[in-house]
């Protein structure tokens, strides 16, 4: 356990931390410091050295705990910086202004660019060192320019460009300065004293800051200052020091303490206290910046994750145990996971009552990774689709994450953790950051009994008309309208105005001005623990993430949406918005004389309200299967088909049958007058069987000198053929009925061959077989004859054009070509969901839903009720068309009990009371009509599925909703248990 023992409560809400035993003077001439040295100091620490370091030194004393070797370079190397280096103010200036307005900030090449700021801001630093060798012009300490240059931001009515000019000045007077030899010397000690632990020469080392000073124990600071990777060479970290210093001023920095104070402005007006915005200046003035740096050795990480002992986006701490760990996980460097570049796979981990654990989890999408570039830093490399959709961790690589989690959480009292990981290539875990988390546990102790529920969400009037554009993941509930401006970057905020909707392919710490001020966020990759989710939450903001759609995302950009984030939808144009919930005050509830029972379908909702468990007098009613299998989104049959190869045969029946009742609805047009094919009949049929060849030879040959006798044998010959013709034309205008509506070869040579009559017997004497197969051979042979003429394929077209035109009106066209993307569409998504089969999609799905809500109420019976879709919902399932009809009342037709309850429905039950631990899971028969229905599934389930009412505490009941129920109540209560 950590040396000091960890106190009760949140380190950030009270003050309090693992090490709050001061044991230590604070120095206040050291630069470098170990962890024991930190650990050793206590609390005060953290002014030193800052939450980073503070909170590494914490966790590498944890037991268990594999933490990599580190040293902390203490905010007094940075202050001396500032006071022992002089600068040309005029000069800074004069180069700064002249190449700033020659950048054109809202360019493609600029906006593309990450690094654009960066190696500007260095490039500026290295033109100002130049100038500055000449030894021209007056130099005044680098804290005197900087003061200057930052009086008055934290109020500036300034726009974004001209603040971010402010930032670039103080960054690049920073970088065009010595590091003082002290601070230099101190830097390279520490990174030397590294490669001797872990006794390696040149070991790749992270340069992190670390904000320090008391500001940073009152806000986090995360984030916000830079992080470089993969730096090796004492001489190089130096350097990565240097720019860390500077990045303790760039933009996201100083906008952060600006808001900070003019947050503080706004509550000073509206509570008429002036003191609070005259306490805000002066605690978040950008004069009292302080930053410490953490050297930390680097791990080769396979994985790399995050993971917080608790669900970031609930704060559900699991069952009463408070054993939940959250992880977020994806490959090589974390980066990618906490800069959203990635939608990391997401997992849930937590007990089951004998303690083995539970893990259910949610394919990502891994397309990138972070990996060591070797010449040093990083660099962003593909992933292909196969690996992009494997599971990052195994099994039992994230019980061990969840493991470590719960005992750095305990190491601080059991407040809530969020700690980043990574897995190297010998398989060994190791824990590189850790840190009380903001959001929830600020909420938990300032308010330990309430639920805070107010929040505006989308009318649900107008949900069935609205059009939706975009799925993602609800990141943050709630919520937004607005017009969207897509950031290419964060050089664009200005784009932003107060009430839009924030886009980005991902956001980063630079974008946050702007997420303040907008009504919602969307970002095209990320996770539950990246930027853009984080700081929605912690702003309340509504928010949907891991678009993965950016072009669509893009094309958004100036058109009006409304962003649903309860959802994880965005819908095209506003939608109507209305105020639900309010405050929940758990220990004002009054005591009722029943139950209260809550009626649940989401589990993110069951998550939220998992507090509720603690009131005595409340219940969960009824857990409605619906929305779980709506996020299956596949009929259970299709599936099945699937699974067994007959899709494929199924979807082409179905196709046919569309087919055949598109040419009915066209003969039903043509004979109703309503459209029209034209066709010239004569030329057709006399293509189709020859006949206009032969006359058009025998028509040339009467042409040619000839005697009497062979020229009346011709006109005999003549007259013979256009009788026939004219024979083959009458069939053919007796069943234009069957010619006008298909476009099939075949059908038109049958017809006017006169063998369509014949080919509709379904004799099976030898003899009818084998005229029917010469009968197919001949057609064939036409139809491979005239195919190819002029005549034949622009009336195969006319008729084409014609159905394809009715197809689309009726909405046939859409059916087909639903049904035809059907296998694709269930293959691609089980690949993408890491599922094998489709009853693995479905038994994993739904049991992994019921594990989480038999957690979230632990100790409390949940009633499951099972899938009571009716047939129009069903139908609505992806595949769902080809097993269900249409019915004139589907609220009493094919529903319920009397259509069978899904095997692979009750396996996943017993799936979520087994192996995920849900013993408090119970099981309500829907729908219901007789008694000799109730007593049949009641035998099913124990004969074939082996639930017994009464083993393992399971209870079988029935609902009652029709009114055979309320009259034979008594019979159904005396063989079922509710």
């Amino acid at each position: 356990m950590v040396k000091a023992q960890a106190a009760k409560q949140p380190k950030k809400a009270s003050g309090k931390s693992p090490a709050s035993k001061k044991t230590a003077a604070l120095p206040t001439d050291t630069l470098i410091l170990t962890g024991a040295e930190i650990v050793a100091i206590g609390e005060e620490a953290e002014m030193l050295v800052g939450g980073k370091n503070y909170n590494t030194a914490l966790i590498s004393q944890v037991e268990g705990i594999r933490a990599p070797q580190f040293r902390a370079v203490s905010s007094v190397a940075f202050h001396k910086v500032l006071d022992e280096t002089r600068v040309n103010a005029s000069l800074v200036r004069s180069i700064v202004d002249h190449e700033y307005t020659r950048i054109v900030w809202d360019a493609e090449e600029i906006n593309s660019d990450p690094e654009f700021l960066k190696k500007f801001v260095r490039s500026l630093a290295e033109e100002i060192k130049a100038s500055s060798r000449r030894g021209e012009g007056t130099l005044i300490p680098l804290r005197t320019f900087i003061n200057n240059v930052v009086e008055g931001f934290a109020t500036s009515p300034e726009g974004i460009d001209q603040l971010r000019k402010r930032s670039v000045l103080v960054q690049a007077a920073i970088l065009s300065v010595d590091m003082p030899a002290e601070v230099r010397v101190a830097v390279s000690e520490g990174y030397n004293d590294i490669c001797k632990e872990a006794g390696l020469e040149d070991v790749p080392v992270a340069v992190r800051s670390s904000a320090a000073g008391e500001d940073s124990r009152k806000k986090a600071f995360a984030g916000l200052q830079d992080t470089y990777l993969n730096i090796v060479g004492a001489q190089n970290v130096v350097e990565a020091y240097q720019w860390d210093c500077a990045s303790a001023y760039n933009l996201r920095s100083m906008t952060y303490r600006r808001e900070a104070i003019l947050d503080a402005v706004s509550l000073a007006e509206q509570t008429g206290d002036p003191s609070i915005a005259e306490k805000a200046k002066k605690e978040w003035a950008i004069e009292n910046t302080s930053l410490s740096v953490c050297l930390m050795r680097m791990i080769n990480p396979v994985i790399s994750g995050t993971a917080f002992s608790a669900d970031t986006a609930t704060g559900c701490r699991g069952t009463v145990r408070r054993d939940l760990v959250s992880i977020d996980a994806s490959y090589g460097l974390g980066e990618a996971v906490v800069g959203g570049m990635v939608t990391p796979d997401k997992m849930y981990v937590f007990k089951r009552d004998d303690g083995s654990e539970v893990v259910v989890r949610y394919m990502g999408y891994k397309d990138k990774k972070i990996v060591y570039d070797e010449r040093g830093g990083t660099k962003l490399v593909k992933v292909d689709d196969v690996e992009a959709y494997r599971w990052a961790l195994s099994l039992a690589q994230a019980e061990e994450v969840a493991r470590g989690v719960r005992a750095i959480s305990r190491a601080y009292g059991g407040i809530i953790m969020d700690t980043e990981f990574c897995i190297d290539q010998s398989d060994r875990l190791w824990f590189v950051q850790a840190r009380p988390e903001t959001r929830w546990n600020e909420e938990f102790e300032r308010h330990p009994h309430t639920i805070f529920m107010r929040r505006m969400e989308v009318q649900k009037s107008a949900l069935d008309k609205a059009e939706v554009i975009l799925e993602g993941n609800g990141a943050s509930r709630g919520a937004g309208q607005g017009t969207v401006r897509f950031l290419r970057s964060a050089l664009e905020l200005n784009k932003v105005s107060k009430g839009d909707i924030l886009a980005a392919e991902r956001t980063d710490p630079d974008m946050v001005p702007g997420m303040r001020i907008a009504s919602a966020i969307l970002a095209d990759v990320g996770g539950d623990t990246s930027h853009a989710a984080i700081t929605s939450r912690e702003l309340g903001i509504p928010a949907v993430i891991g678009i993965q759609r950016p072009e669509t995302l893009r094309s958004l950009d100036g058109q009006e949406v409304t962003v649903d984030g309860s959802r994880g939808l965005v819908y095209r144009g506003i939608i109507p918005l209305v105020e639900v919930g309010g405050e929940m005050d758990l220990s004002k509830l009054p005591a009722t004389k029943t139950k209260v029972g809550l009626i649940l379908a989401d589990v993110g909702q069951a998550l939220f309200l998992s507090r509720l468990r603690d009131v005595s007098d409340f219940e969960v009613g009824l857990l409605r299967a619906e929305f779980m299998l709506g996020n299956i989104g596949v009929h259970p049959a299709a599936l099945e088909a699937y699974d067994n190869g007959t899709l494929p045969l199924l979807v082409e029946h179905k196709v046919k049958e569309l087919d055949a009742r598109l040419s009915k609805i066209v003969r039903e047009q043509l004979a109703a007058g309503f459209i029209s094919v034209d066709i010239n009949l004569r030329k057709y049929v006399g293509l189709v069987t020859g006949l206009s060849a032969e006359l058009d030879r025998l028509a040339e040959q009467q042409a040619g000198p000839k005697g009497s006798d062979e020229v009346l044998a011709i006109h005999r010959k003549i007259r013979e053929l256009d009788r026939k013709l004219d024979e083959h034309m009458e069939m053919a205008a007796r069943r234009l009925d069957l010619i006008k509506p298909s476009r099939n070869l075949e059908t038109h040579v049958a017809v006017i061959l006169g063998y369509w009559d014949e080919l509709q017997e379904k004799s099976d004497d030898p003899d009818a077989v084998k005229r029917r197969y010469e009968i197919k051979h001949l057609i064939s042979q036409r139809v491979e004859a005239v195919k190819d003429e002029p005549l034949i394929k622009e009336t195969l077209e006319n008729i084409h054009a014609v159905r394809r035109e009715l197809s689309r009106q009726v909405g046939i066209s859409a059916e087909i070509e639903e049904l035809s993307a059907l296998p694709e569409k269930i293959k691609r998504q089980l690949f993408s969901r890491g599922f094998r089969s489709g009853k693995e999609l479905y038994v994993q799905t739904l049991s992994q839903g019921l594990g989480l809500f038999a957690m979230a109420f632990h100790g409390k019976d949940i009633i499951y009720r099972t899938t009571d879709f009716k047939s129009n919902e069903y139908r609505n399932l992806l595949g769902g068309m080809l097993f269900e009809g249409f019915e004139d009342n589907p609220m009493l037709g094919y529903r319920g009990v009397s259509r069978n309850i899904h095997d692979w429905e009750i396996e996943s039950f017993k799936l979520a009371r087994g192996i995920f631990g849900g013993k408090n899971l119970q099981i309500m028969l829907p729908f219901v009509r007789t008694m000799e229905e109730a007593r049949s599934m009641k035998r099913y389930l124990e004969r074939v599925h082996k639930l017994v009412s009464g083993r393992d505490g399971l209870k079988i009941m029935l609902m009652s909703e029709i009114p055979s129920n309320a009259i034979l109540a008594k019979q159904y209560i005396q063989e079922f248990d509710g």
